[in-house]
């Protein structure tokens, strides 16, 4: 993954769903071709987001769909992440019209904001303007 983001990243967690970067006020993931990403799995990252997160510090979700994967958009409503107060919302890196109509379906049941965007970059500016103003 490349950035021009000069952000010092935390840590770089490998997941059975893919590789997830931790940075101070947001998680970049970066899911893998093919994978159907579930409550269930959802859940076995939450240690490592309680590590970096579980204090209090503002966050936000950043999905870089460089990859094709699929989820199940009414997942988005018992999502563990909705329920940290310092969760500021998500944000999702398209690359094709496939992406853009899912991520419109999957709005619909996000309880916090969630955005489109056209690059990592652009993405990671909303990131730190969602930390900033709440």
């Amino acid at each position: 993954m490349r950035t021009q983001s000069k952000d010092l990243l935390i840590e770089k967690f490998n997941h059975t769903l893919g590789t997830y970067y931790f940075y101070e006020e947001y998680i970049i993931a970066e899911i893998n071709e093919g994978v159907t990403i579930t409550l269930s799995k959802l859940q076995d990252l939450m240690p490592i987001i309680q590590k970096h997160y579980g204090d209090g510090k503002p966050f936000t979700y950043i999905s870089n769909r460089i990859h094709s994967h699929s989820i199940i958009p009414t997942d988005y409503l018992d999502c563990p992440f909705t329920y940290m107060e310092n969760f500021r919302g998500y944000g999702v890196v398209i690359y094709n019209e496939v992406n853009e109509i899912s991520t419109e379906i999957e709005k619909h049941f996000a309880k916090k904001p969630f955005y489109n965007f056209r690059n990592l970059e652009d993405a990671i500016l909303w990131s730190k303007k969602e930390v900033l103003n709440r």
